[in-house]
């Protein structure tokens, strides 16, 4: 059940390349085979934009519990309830919004995280265990270890504070977010700006700095370039919304064609 999780958190810690794309509508569970089939890494369903309720979301990671696609959760806050059902569920761990400082990070690590890293509530008879908890003390340490926590970047504030945000102990990445950063910033939609550009750049440096991962969460592709070219690593590209419309258009596109 843990095995994909644990390769990945691997991957992450040893800063390679990888890629995971977002649900941001769909909660049908077996849209997570689907995107496991196209070559994904993880999946992380947005609840802090998406409309999925409590048991959507946990048909979506139980699926990918089953089949071997992590699934991480964009939480719509730092909150101890929303964060201890979604863990209990047996998500792969958060990428948590809106991260301004180093306090709002370590906020969310509390939460995800069992003692001694952080006061997750402890209850394993639940679906993050498979329904078969090993010792108690043995398992609080696996949870710890193979559980992943990015943050995302989207504020001025959040640049100016970077460094501490980075070096908090349980952050596993830094993610930039774009569009709010960009409008943040006084360009709203300008994400390929050399202002967001400059952003990328800090947050591989201190990530790196810190030996951490870093990435962005982004449909454009010129966009992921530049940023692999600028040292990061860790991608969310495009959505199941995003990639069905594309697709959509283009078959109605090549059905006109001559």
């Amino acid at each position: 059940m843990y095995k994909r999780q644990e390769q990945l958190k691997q991957k992450v810690t040893n800063r390679e390349l990888t890629l995971g794309t977002m649900l941001s509508e769909l909660a049908e569970p077996n849209i997570v085979r689907i995107l496991k089939t196209a070559g994904f890494e993880f999946v992380i369903i947005d609840c802090e934009h998406g409309y999925f309720d409590l048991s959507q979301t946990a048909a979506l990671i139980g699926m990918g519990s089953c089949c071997g696609l992590p699934v991480f959760v964009r939480v719509p806050s730092t909150g101890r309830e929303y964060i201890t059902k979604v863990m209990d569920m047996g998500a792969a761990g958060l990428l948590v919004p809106m991260v301004n400082s180093a306090e709002d990070a370590r906020q969310a690590v509390e939460y995800a995280k069992y003692t001694p890293l952080g006061k997750r509530g402890i209850s394993t008879q639940r679906a993050h265990t498979n329904y078969a908890p090993p010792p108690l003390e043995e398992y609080l340490k696996m949870a710890n270890q193979r559980t992943m926590i990015m943050v995302q970047l989207e504020t001025r504030e959040a640049l100016g504070h970077i460094r501490e945000i980075a070096e908090t102990e349980g952050v596993d990445a830094l993610m930039i977010g774009p569009n709010d950063l960009a409008a943040d910033l006084g360009m709203p939609g300008q994400v390929e700006s050399k202002e967001i550009l400059k952003a990328a750049e800090l947050a591989a440096e201190e990530a790196a700095r810190a030996g951490k991962s870093s990435g962005i969460i982004t449909s454009k592709k010129t966009l992921i370039h530049s940023c692999r070219e600028l040292g990061m690593n860790l991608f969310s590209c495009d959505s199941e919304v995003g990639m069905l419309i594309k697709a959509a258009k283009q078959s109605v596109q090549q059905f006109w064609q001559k």
